[in-house]
């Protein structure tokens, strides 16, 4: 059974275990993008994915990170930081070795928990949002899809992050291409996001237009 733990990026051994963790998954993993995650600590809640350790006593090992912010803006552009009635997942991460123990439903589900509870969240937070590769990227076999993994020098993914989202209740409403990465060539490749929400405050299954 995994915890969540806040991170301290201030404590340097855990900023370097951040900077380790980033490195592997390789989405900002730069020290400018690492020390602006320190001026953002109201808005932007880190998380360590803890599991009890086998061997000793009361420690935990750090398995991954997630984090919770304050607003994506995703639903209301113009929505206060302050007002945590949209609340938003991102900087998701788990060591690859620990990825088969299930901790990352447990780990969203924790998120979903303090989304609605005082401190970290709001009683009133009704939205969780996040963006997540198009699944199109696994199951369209055209060059701009599938293909795109030979322009960047990387492996194709071998699962759809969207639809493992989708498995957990949240919902795509539109597709965007906002990340950038750039290619073997040094040109500028713009991925795909699928924008997904899920709404906490109702069983109702939200329609998309």
């Amino acid at each position: 059974m995994c915890s969540l733990e806040p991170i301290d990026l201030q404590n340097e051994d855990q900023f370097n275990e951040m900077r380790r963790q980033r490195l592997i998954c390789g989405w900002d993993s730069n020290l400018q993008t690492l020390q602006s995650w320190k001026e953002k600590d109201k808005i932007k809640r880190l998380f360590w994915i803890t599991i009890p350790h086998p061997s000793i006593g009361s420690n935990t090992i750090r398995t991954g990170h997630i984090s919770l912010d304050a607003s994506s803006g995703l639903l209301e552009p113009d929505i206060a930081p302050e007002n945590r009635t949209e609340l938003s997942i991102s900087s998701f991460f788990i060591l690859p070795e620990y990825r088969s123990l299930g901790l990352g439903k447990r780990a969203v589900n924790l998120v979903e928990q303090m989304a609605t509870t005082e401190r970290f969240g709001n009683p009133n937070c009704r939205f969780i949002t996040l963006t997540a590769l198009s699944k199109r990227y696994i199951y369209n076999k055209a060059p701009e899809w599938q293909g795109v993994w030979a322009r960047l020098g990387l492996s194709p993914p071998s699962f759809s992050i969207q639809e493992w989202y989708e498995s957990l209740g949240y919902v795509a409403w539109k597709e965007e291409p906002i990340t950038e990465e750039k290619g073997i060539d040094g040109q500028i490749i713009l991925l795909w996001e699928a924008f997904m929400k899920k709404d906490l405050q109702s069983n109702i299954d939200i329609v998309v237009c």
